[in-house]
């Protein structure tokens, strides 16, 4: 199973995977991202992936084709050391922009700017787990995929 939370900071959003990103959710995922509004930068937070296969390798280059084509951003954030040596063992490491620490402070401290600017609105908004299930079309964010 994988589940996503979405967090959206301005407009960056931020996908938290958990779980398995293999044949039978990899799809889901990749339909998540395009679908979801107000994305820019896309950033998928991979720290609680548990598992990745070839289905989802794939489906993160399709991320980036995408991306790139919309004239939209795809970073990866928080590596597995598992996944960070299937991506250099497959040579896709360098087709990817890796958010480092520093990448996320500026994220955040852009969150924390906004949320002081009088009416600017809530700069972070966080969406609830989005449970990623096959065979399900995807529909609003608070909708299960």
């Amino acid at each position: 199973m994988l589940s996503l939370t979405v967090h959206i900071l301005g407009d960056v959003t931020v996908f938290q995977c958990v779980g398995r990103i293999t044949f039978a959710y990899a799809d889901a995922l990749r339909i998540a991202v395009i679908k979801q509004p107000r994305v820019r930068v896309a950033v998928l937070d991979l720290a609680k992936v548990s598992a990745i296969d070839a289905a989802g390798l794939g489906m993160l280059v399709s991320l980036r084709k995408w991306s790139r084509s919309n004239g939209l951003t795809l970073k990866l954030m928080n590596l597995t050391p598992y996944l960070e040596y299937l991506l250099e063992l497959t040579g896709l490491r360098s087709m990817f922009q890796i958010c480092s620490v520093g990448d996320m402070l500026k994220l955040f401290c852009k969150a924390n700017g906004q949320i002081e600017s009088p009416g600017a609105g809530p700069a972070l908004e966080a969406r609830d787990e989005i449970p990623i299930t096959t065979g399900r079309s995807v529909g609003a964010p608070s909708e299960a995929y």
